[in-house]
């Protein structure tokens, strides 16, 4: 294999070819997939036809499986943390509609590292994942913003039985899943400084007055989103793609829900941010 790597965008993303996943993956492989992944953040391998465990031994390139901890009940019977991310597949989760920008298990106290997904069966239109380069925005914030961030936490919630993906909910159930972590963290493999909050659940900024954080908190939400530091990811059958939740978030666009969307995904494990 001679792995070649065409960049995607200005703000993140590359496209990896010349592997064909289904073969044993190389030494050499796994350590230009590594650097790839740290310097794009966002991979997509296009044209790829796995079986679950070709799809789980790509990610574990990256590190461990994470066993499924937000919805164990979807998480396969057969594959250590697969889920489908579906409207029709049975367990299938989040089916359907727009999602607000997000770091998947920011909840927990240790997120997962890298999330991938396999594109199975994709609309026709809309369904894309969007990718914003939190490295990017912190590093664009004014000095003064910067200093503002230093030693402040947010604390993050999550209820996954919220029918509505796209809003912040005044109260929470109790029993929702939430941890505080660090506004702006390090990246533990470059030592890059990135912003580490999203519009979608985190809820408020830690001893902090609640007009004050809720200020601060939309607008660091407004920074981040910018078109500059965005890439939008169009699913065709066959993708293959991974990204590092430590320095990006993710969104999905809307779709029409009549249509079939499948993908299957995997989550790695990762550490807790500082």
């Amino acid at each position: 294999m001679v792995l070649s790597v065409r960049r995607l965008s200005k703000p993140l993303g590359a496209e990896i070819t010349g592997i064909d996943l289904r073969q044993p993956i190389s030494d050499a492989i796994k350590t230009e997939l590594q650097q790839a992944l740290l310097d794009h953040h966002f991979l997509v391998v296009p044209g790829q036809e796995l079986t679950d465990l070709q799809h789980k031994t790509f990610c574990e390139v990256f590190g461990e499986i994470h066993a499924e901890r937000t919805v164990p009940d979807r998480e396969s019977e057969k594959v250590v943390g697969m889920l489908q991310v579906s409207n029709f597949v049975e367990d299938g989760i989040l089916p359907n509609g727009e999602m607000w920008f997000h770091s998947d298990q920011c909840y927990f106290d240790t997120p997962c590292k890298c999330t991938s997904l396999h594109s199975i069966v994709a609309p026709k239109s809309g369904g894309h994942t969007r990718f914003a380069n939190c490295i990017k925005a912190y590093e664009t914030l004014p000095e003064e913003t910067q200093r503002r961030l230093d030693g402040r936490t947010a604390m993050n919630i999550y209820d996954y039985h919220s029918e509505n993906q796209c809003i912040r909910k005044v109260e929470y159930p109790p029993d929702a899943a939430r941890y505080s972590h660090p506004l702006a963290r390090f990246h533990p493999e470059t030592g890059n400084r990135s912003l580490y909050l999203n519009r979608f659940m985190t809820d408020h900024v830690v001893d902090m007055d609640p007009d004050e954080s809720r200020n601060l908190l939309d607008e660091l939400f407004d920074h981040m989103e910018q078109d500059k530091f965005i890439y939008e990811h169009p699913w065709k059958v066959g993708d293959l793609a991974i990204w590092d939740n430590r320095c990006l978030l993710h969104a999905r666009t809307d779709f029409d829900s009549s249509e079939k969307r499948q993908l299957r995904r995997f989550a790695v494990t990762g550490e807790r941010p500082i």
